[in-house]
């Protein structure tokens, strides 16, 4: 009779401990779908609220958005000039283009591994890591300097750079996902906050 007792105590406990595994699975799963699912809400978020600004501002925005994220070389700074001449504000202009690159750093920090089994973006993804592969051999200061050397990584719009190549490259030197967010994003805005000025200065000469 005790033993039935100590057997049934111990079944239940064995069920208890079962229970609460499969209830911290569910939990990353759900977590991890929130992951995914997040920077893409961000995106269409902020391209609902420019398309009910007006046809005009969405258009305008979606310009400087395709040569950014488009053109291979040089979309980081032909991006600027090409916003200011279509009249968007300064302020405006370095928080869209920051925000772009938050939203796709966030993306690759909580979802690299995910990410490379989705159709289409994994492709892409896996492009991303070969770049940031090529860049910790070219610029092996990246590595040496640590967060600040992921921040000069993307200030500077050399080959194989950016906020994409950057979020990788933050992962493969061992950064946790919240610093290499950090440091792409405060890259993009120290090197977006330049570009501007120095396209304002030079516009005023003219």
């Amino acid at each position: 009779m005790v033993r039935t007792e100590i057997l049934i105590k111990k079944l239940k406990m064995m069920e208890m401990k079962v229970k609460e595994r499969v209830e911290r699975v569910r939990a990353m799963e759900r977590l991890a779908i929130a992951k995914l699912i997040i920077p893409f809400c961000l995106g269409i978020a902020a391209a609902v609220i420019l398309y009910l600004a007006g046809q005009d501002v969405y258009t305008r925005y979606a310009t400087v958005f395709s040569i950014y994220s488009f053109m291979p070389l040089g979309g980081a700074i032909a991006a600027i000039p090409a916003g200011l001449g279509l009249g968007i504000h300064p302020a405006g202009l370095i928080a869209f283009i920051v925000f772009s690159d938050a939203v796709v750093s966030l993306f690759l920090v909580w979802n690299f591994d995910h990410a490379k089994k989705i159709p289409l973006i994994g492709k892409m993804v896996e492009k991303v890591e070969e770049s940031g592969n090529k860049a910790l051999m070219r610029y092996r200061w990246a590595k040496r300097f640590g967060f600040v050397g992921l921040v000069l990584l993307v200030m500077f719009p050399l080959q194989w750079t950016g906020s994409a190549v950057g979020s990788i490259v933050g992962r493969l030197i061992g950064m946790s996902p919240l610093m290499t967010w950090l440091g792409v994003v405060l890259g993009t805005f120290i090197r977006t906050t330049l570009f501007t000025l120095i396209s304002i200065g030079v516009a005023s000469l003219f």
